[in-house]
């Protein structure tokens, strides 16, 4: 039932931002701390935009540790202070809400591998046009709830 829950709101996240028409995509990877430090790959999809401020970013990551994998399915809401420009960098805030399945290696038998819980987190970061086609950005997370990862530093590129 949870694997369910988890795909179809994957699912769910997806669809919605496909529906809302032009998108922009690209990979994701860096550092996560979730009590024992990894790395982490995946992807993000932008496209909804609210206002031209406001945008939600549905991404999916997959962390690596010792003897644990993280998977998660999130959305986030950011805030894009585009009047601030830094350089060329546009700093951003805001939200993330995301669905965590923490799966653990080599569990003795009689006890269940894995578990899924949502987790609340906030963010920060700073994005750079590149050129027409692609963008860089830097972002930091911290994990509001017991069950988000305790920190993340995200490097990732979009392309339009």
């Amino acid at each position: 039932m949870k694997k369910i829950l988890f795909l179809t709101t994957a699912l769910v996240l997806v669809a919605g931002v496909a529906a809302a028409g032009p998108m922009a995509f690209g990979p994701r990877a860096g550092y996560v701390d979730a009590g024992d430090g990894g790395f982490f790959v995946g992807g993000h999809v932008k496209g909804l935009n609210i206002t031209p401020e406001i945008a939600l970013v549905p991404n999916v990551e997959i962390a690596f540790f010792d003897g644990l994998s993280l998977y998660s399915f999130a959305a986030d809401a950011n805030y894009s202070f585009v009047e601030a420009d830094l350089n060329g960098f546009i700093p951003y805030a805001g939200g993330e809400i995301g669905m965590h399945m923490y799966k653990f290696d080599d569990m003795p038998a009689g006890f269940d591998d894995s578990y899924t819980k949502m987790g609340i987190s906030i963010l920060g970061g700073l994005e750079k046009s590149l050129d027409e086609s692609k963008s860089l950005m830097f972002e930091l997370k911290i994990g509001l709830s017991d069950y988000a990862p305790d920190m993340k530093f995200t490097v990732g590129l979009t392309f339009f």
